[in-house]
């Protein structure tokens, strides 16, 4: 195809354009500057409104109206020219949260967020009823700690509950007994060491002492050294020559069951070479001597527990009885006494009546007791089992 002059004319200059192609470029520029004007006046208008709008609501920043609230006045009027505002001034600005910007604190007006029972009086009604609700399910029972904080412990459904009624303790003064049908079902005795002095016997034995356990010896709680009480024998003689029966304990603070071993070897032998005959128990006592830090006090339930039982068991290995020693919250915190079944307790507690939960065969109930006989206050127990004819 050839291209004819006109066409050649045209490129050859490039200012020039024929009479069609200038009515239809005229045209485009006229469609457009109309399109930006429009586009202009739209903006006005949509910035008029906006602004119109904050101007009814009162133009808080950042606070919306409610939209029974707005009720613009048709004939207001805005002039964009001359504001002094800027950007962030327009309501929109606040209408969407800035990322990692602070949360805005509520007003102090605004109502306090209510506690699940609405105040603190309240809550410690719930607490006090959460309590009762505890102490009444029996399945609990109430501990108090060395520090004199309290908590309620669990009960370990597998060990048996103590039957002993709480009517059938009696106070005849200067003992505590046990009866069961208005028949006595219990034995009185002491617990003596050298810190008690001058122990006269007979005159226990006159007043109705039927048994007494005597401090054998210890471990040291810090050193770890093994030692015979400095009374022991001087009792034991003396306490026998005046027809009571006779029990020792050994103050234990083994960590380990080699020292537990060796700690019932020491008090096997202690008794076979002086020939010391017992009808009452050889108790492992958990009571701490002296002050300070023991070696045992940071030792696992676990640990405890395998101790007391390997010097038990150690003991019952040679005919004598045996039994573990400790108050309420060493016992049902310090050792695992469902791995101890079998074993019997002498349980220390000053309460009026004994408030120990499982079975337990002796019982502590005073270290402040009046005896003549004993220069210093006696440390005062009951027995349920006579261990001399058992």
């Amino acid at each position: 195809m050839k291209l004819n002059e006109d066409f050649d004319d045209e490129y050859d200059d490039p200012l020039s354009f024929n009479s069609g192609r200038k009515n239809t470029v005229g045209t485009a520029a006229v469609v457009a500057v109309l399109f930006i004007l429009a586009a202009v006046v739209i903006v006005v208008l949509a910035n008029r409104s906006q602004n119109d709008g904050s101007a009814a609501r009162g133009g808080a920043k950042g606070t919306p109206a409610a939209a029974s609230d707005w009720n613009p006045d048709p004939d207001a009027t805005s002039v964009i020219s001359g504001r002094t505002g800027v950007a962030s001034d327009l309501d929109f600005w606040d209408a969407y949260p800035t990322p990692g910007a602070p949360t805005i604190a509520p007003s102090s007006n605004a109502a306090a967020t209510p506690t699940p029972w609405g105040n603190k009086e309240e809550a410690d009604e719930a607490e006090e009823e959460e309590k009762l609700s505890v102490s009444e399910d029996g399945l609990h029972t109430l501990v108090k700690n060395p520090d004199g904080t309290e908590e309620w412990l669990e009960l370990n459904p597998y060990l048996s509950r103590n039957t002993y009624q709480a009517s059938g303790f009696v106070y005849q003064k200067p003992f505590k007994y046990y009866y069961e049908n208005n028949t006595k079902k219990s034995f009185v005795g002491v617990d003596v060491s050298k810190e008690e002095g001058y122990v006269d016997y007979n005159l226990l034995k006159q007043q109705g002492v039927n048994f007494v356990m005597l401090r054998l010896g210890q471990r040291g709680y810090s050193t770890g050294e093994l030692s015979v009480d400095e009374t022991f024998m001087d009792n034991y003689t003396r306490a026998r020559e005046a027809g009571l029966d006779i029990g020792v304990y050994f103050v234990t603070a083994a960590i380990n069951t080699e020292e537990a071993k060796e700690e019932a070897d020491f008090c096997i032998q202690i008794l076979a070479e002086n020939e010391v005959y017992l009808n009452y128990p050889l108790a492992l006592s958990t009571m701490q001597l002296g002050s300070g830090k023991a070696r045992t006090d940071d030792l696992e339930k676990m640990t405890r527990t395998n101790n007391a039982i390997t010097f038990m068991k150690a003991v019952e290995n040679t005919g004598l009885f045996s039994m573990l020693y400790g108050d309420k919250a060493t016992l049902l915190k310090k050792y695992s006494l469902g791995s101890m079944i079998g074993y019997d307790i002498w349980y220390a507690g000053t309460e009026d009546i004994p408030d120990y939960p499982y079975q337990y065969a002796m019982w502590q109930y005073d270290k402040g007791g009046e005896l003549q006989g004993i220069g210093s206050g006696a440390h005062l127990n009951l027995c349920f089992i006579d261990y001399a004819i058992r």
